[in-house]
């Protein structure tokens, strides 16, 4: 047989049989061989798309290793040094929404940015509080004989709440 498991000679043989026994890792056992070649494989597709990477970093910056100090042309480069751009990832706009380079544009997205995170901090909060600190005492919908406390927390009070209780605070 051939190297790296191609069969040069015509011979059949087991997939991933080159007839070569890695120390540690050679088994007769044909179920275990599988979940080894099956890790392999899902190793070496990973291992695909980093040489890959590497290759299109290298074409880029000049290094494999990605030493994007060396690529000057990006147009990520436009908003490098705005407010919330973090070592070690910098500039971060994995969709691609600033790749024109609209300053408008980006400042509209920032603002916008900070409210949906003031936002989902209160969120946060809200979703905290009542484990740490308990629950209002008294009802919530006294007509309904429903309690503050008994209404869990999360999620799973959307469907305890009445249906007017949802229409006042809408």
């Amino acid at each position: 047989t051939g190297g790296f498991g191609y069969n040069s000679d015509g011979q059949r043989s087991d997939p991933g049989n080159c007839g070569w026994r890695p120390p540690l890792l050679a088994t007769e056992d044909k179920d275990l061989r599988r979940k080894r070649l099956n890790a392999e494989l899902a190793n070496g597709r990973l291992a695909m798309m980093a040489i890959i990477g590497m290759f299109f970093q290298d074409g880029l910056t000049g290094s494999p290793w990605g030493d994007w100090s060396l690529y000057t042309d990006s147009p990520l480069r436009a908003f490098e040094n705005e407010l919330g751009v973090q070592e070690p990832v910098g500039f971060w706009d994995p969709v691609g929404f600033t790749a024109d380079g609209d300053l408008l544009a980006f400042k509209r997205r920032r603002c916008v940015e900070l409210k949906h995170g003031r936002i989902s901090m209160l969120a946060t909060m809200g979703y905290i509080t009542p484990e740490i600190t308990g629950k209002f005492p008294g009802y919530l919908s006294p007509s309904a004989d429903l309690k503050f406390q008994d209404i869990p927390n999360g999620l799973a009070a959307v469907s305890k709440i009445p249906a007017l209780g949802w229409v006042q605070m809408v």
